[in-house]
């Protein structure tokens, strides 16, 4: 019994690295093509636009359905999907003979709609496999799978754009959607649907259940709202990696790609130290630390001159090794302390407050990072950051959330 859960997890995981790979091969490839027929910043907006919508909006609903139905059953339907939409653009561009804007934007938001049912059943299925008290290593292995896949799908997906028609690289998404199913059934997990609500099943009602939790939970939507603050910062100032690789710096393509490979391999080694340690007793000082870390990463970049590239890739490599210690510890934390009929709803309404941020600050990015400096972009968005570590601080409800709870003291009878 011991040791059944290890296997759950390790089988579960080994499929999802496999589909993640795949999916990421295929997103590259797609958006290289895009860049190759268009080459407008606009058309590469708008796919990121496509790919992250869909998935924020019904994130705010999607995880009720993860609460009421068998989690197994939504991660092979979206897994499905997601390989059929896949194999539906392979045979329009086999048809055509080339793959057509509107199809790719499309495939994208598609694929974005399957993302949304599956993130918050695969987040959800992790306490009901892995003890409690594991639950932070396992964010680390977890976060470090994704990782691995992450940093081989460019190299890989820049081979097979170079050799094999843009097609035959799509079906590999399918292939990889059959594989996370395959696994999935292997892994033989517990029967994975809530049984702690019995009414019929309304939508919209159990929608503001899950808001109703969220509320009620002080420390809780307050940390959403900071995670919110946090993407709006931290995820459009990764986009411009490349764009101040090559601009400020005067580096190459091959500059940018080693800023990139320096982050991901900080990622991978901060999740390997996160699933070996697990972090600190109380997950909001670990994670309040890094996010100290990252801030003071991006500010430290902001004042950088042109020639400390070197500088720069080191910072890019501190910004990854923090990265995990806060996202991961972050879905543990969620995991720990959320009941598990309303742990969907929960995880779902904090992607979307995520999710949503991001095309926000991508969207100021656009406005106004060119005229403020891009480099002087990083030190604001690493200010921003710092007020996110200070809001942990300063809020009691978030940062007492993972104390133990005291006991009151047992009454004595008087005689």
């Amino acid at each position: 019994m011991r040791t059944q859960w290890k296997r759950q997890f390790a089988t579960l995981w080994v499929g999802q690295a496999v589909s993640i790979l795949t999916s990421s091969i295929s997103q590259y490839a797609l958006i290289w093509h895009l860049t190759a027929q268009t080459g407008s910043a606009a058309v590469l907006s708008l796919a990121a636009v496509a790919a992250l919508l869909p998935q924020g909006i019904l994130s705010l609903f999607t995880g009720a359905v993860a609460d009421r139905f068998d989690r197994r059953k939504i991660m092979a339907v979206a897994d499905g999907a997601i390989g059929l939409v896949s194999l539906a653009l392979v045979g329009v561009g086999l048809l055509l003979g080339d793959l057509p804007m509107t199809a790719i934007m499309v495939t994208l938001a598609l694929r974005s709609v399957g993302s949304a049912f599956h993130s918050p059943c695969l987040q959800a299925v992790t306490p009901l496999v892995v003890p409690r008290e594991m639950l932070g290593k396992c964010a680390g292995w977890s976060q470090g799978v994704q990782t691995v896949s992450l940093l081989l799908s460019p190299a890989l997906a820049a081979v097979l754009f170079a050799a094999v028609p843009l097609p035959l690289i799509i079906a590999l998404d399918a292939m990889g959607a059959a594989f996370a199913i395959g696994f999935l059934l292997l892994a033989r997990l517990p029967a994975l649907r809530a049984t702690g609500e019995e009414a019929p099943f309304r939508l919209l009602d159990d929608c503001r259940a899950g808001c109703a939790v969220l509320r009620s939970k002080k420390w809780l939507w307050q940390l959403c709202l900071i995670c919110g603050l946090f993407s709006l910062a931290v995820v459009p100032v990764s986009s411009l990696f490349p764009l101040v690789s090559m601009r400020y710096f005067g580096g190459t393509a091959v500059a940018a790609s080693v800023v990139e490979t320096a982050y991901s391999l900080g990622m991978l080694v901060g999740s390997f130290l996160l699933g070996l340690w697990g972090g600190t007793r109380n997950k909001m000082t670990t994670m309040t630390a890094a996010v100290f870390a990252l801030g003071g990463c991006l500010m430290a970049m902001g004042c950088l001159p042109p020639a400390a590239f070197l500088s720069f890739v080191s910072l890019s490599l501190g910004m990854g090794l923090a990265s995990p210690f806060f996202n991961s510890l972050l879905t543990a934390l969620i995991q720990e302390k959320v009941e598990g009929e309303y742990l969907g709803r929960v995880l779902g309404i904090a992607s979307a407050v995520m999710t949503l941020a991001s095309p926000v600050g991508l969207g100021l990015t656009a406005l106004f990072a060119e005229g403020v400096g891009l480099i002087r972009w990083f030190a604001l968005a690493g200010g921003v950051t710092v007020l996110c570590g200070v809001l942990c601080l300063v809020l009691p409800a978030v940062r007492r959330c993972d104390l133990p709870q005291k006991r009151e003291a047992p009454c004595r009878e008087v005689s």
